[in-house]
């Protein structure tokens, strides 16, 4: 699935605004990242945003140093019971089926929907206890204006109940290497098959 307006348009039905973006300093300021630096970003591409995230080793950085490779992203809280669990269970589901990539072709993000609890320590703990590859999987944290910024841009729609719950859609994307999303699979245990497919033809064209 393709957004049909350009990331110009969209972001400004956002709850924050964004700086003009200049992709070509923004990468020239990461090319220390593993990931094959990707020279030019269309209007479509996610990582024009210009917020800065706290990943799970509490480094500080912007998304577009997740470009060159293949990007599933999902979002999701530490403290979740129920869905979250099974999110990440889909995401093991996707990534066992991608076994013959390596991890400098396909990575795995998920963002926090709690950033008041979901401090980068307690991010690198779930990591730790979900037994998530840290060579391909990064954990994010930011303020919540750029989390809900970056979840409209996913269509992820979340409430935060106030009581320690969050009500939310379950939504894991594909990011081309550009940060374009490409396609969205929605709901709880699903079948995985046709986000494999799109994640081959993606990787065959690299």
């Amino acid at each position: 699935m393709k957004y049909l307006l350009p990331l110009s348009i969209l972001l400004g039905l956002t709850l924050s605004s964004c700086s003009e973006t200049n992709p070509t300093d923004a990468l020239a300021a990461h090319q220390n990242t593993e990931a094959t630096i990707v020279t030019e970003l269309s209007d479509m591409s996610l990582y024009n945003l210009e917020s800065e995230w706290q990943n799970e080793n509490n480094e500080t950085i912007k998304l577009v140093q997740l470009n060159g490779k293949v990007q599933l992203v999902a979002m999701m809280y530490t403290n979740c019971t129920y869905a979250c669990p099974r999110i990440v269970a889909d995401l093991k589901r996707i990534e066992a089926k991608l076994e013959n990539y390596k991890n400098g072709e396909v990575g795995i993000v998920l963002v926090t929907m709690d950033p008041e609890n979901d401090t980068p320590a307690k991010l690198q703990q779930f990591a730790t206890d979900n037994n998530l590859d840290p060579e391909r999987w990064t954990l994010l944290t930011s303020s919540e204006l750029n989390i809900q910024e970056l979840a409209v841009l996913l269509n992820m729609k979340y409430k935060n109940g106030g009581n320690g719950e969050i009500a939310h859609s379950n939504i894991i994307t594909v990011l081309n290497a550009g940060g374009e999303i490409i396609h969205q699979q929605e709901g709880l245990g699903k079948d995985p098959d046709e986000t494999v497919k799109t994640i081959d033809g993606l990787l065959q064209n690299i």
